[in-house]
């Protein structure tokens, strides 16, 4: 059963402009150690950073109760082929494990010309 869905788009220049302006108080602020470095080493940095952002926004959205998640309650990781896992851990945990104790996250993400897209589904398993 689906328990929460999330979307987000995001402009990349909007994001290339803030890593430019603001360095590693953005990167710190908003993601991991392990984002940092996964997104400084692709070739347009911006773009993972971007497509990073707006994973994080959609996952919000599907978890529904933002009551006091912070940036670093959510990480990206990818498997072998490139997909994205989010994990959870603080309050975003918390507040999921309020609709469900077993649940998946499924998450999706893309860019193109100039914006990057996320796509998030929820489900209670098991």
């Amino acid at each position: 059963m689906i328990i929460g869905v999330g979307v987000d788009i995001v402009d990349i220049k909007r994001i290339a402009t803030l890593l430019k302006k603001f360095g590693n108080k953005f990167e710190k602020k908003f993601f991991t150690n392990h984002e940092v470095v996964f997104c400084n080493k692709r070739c347009n940095p911006e773009n993972s950073f971007a497509k990073l952002f707006s994973l994080k926004e959609a996952t919000i959205k599907a978890v529904s109760n933002a009551s006091g998640i912070t940036w670093h309650d959510m990480e990206v990781t990818h498997d072998v082929n490139g997909r994205p896992i989010m994990s959870l851990a603080g309050n975003a945990l918390k507040n999921l494990q309020k609709k469900s104790e077993n649940f998946s996250i499924h998450a999706s993400v893309s860019d193109e010309k100039g914006y990057a897209t996320a796509f998030v589904i929820i489900e209670t398993c098991c």
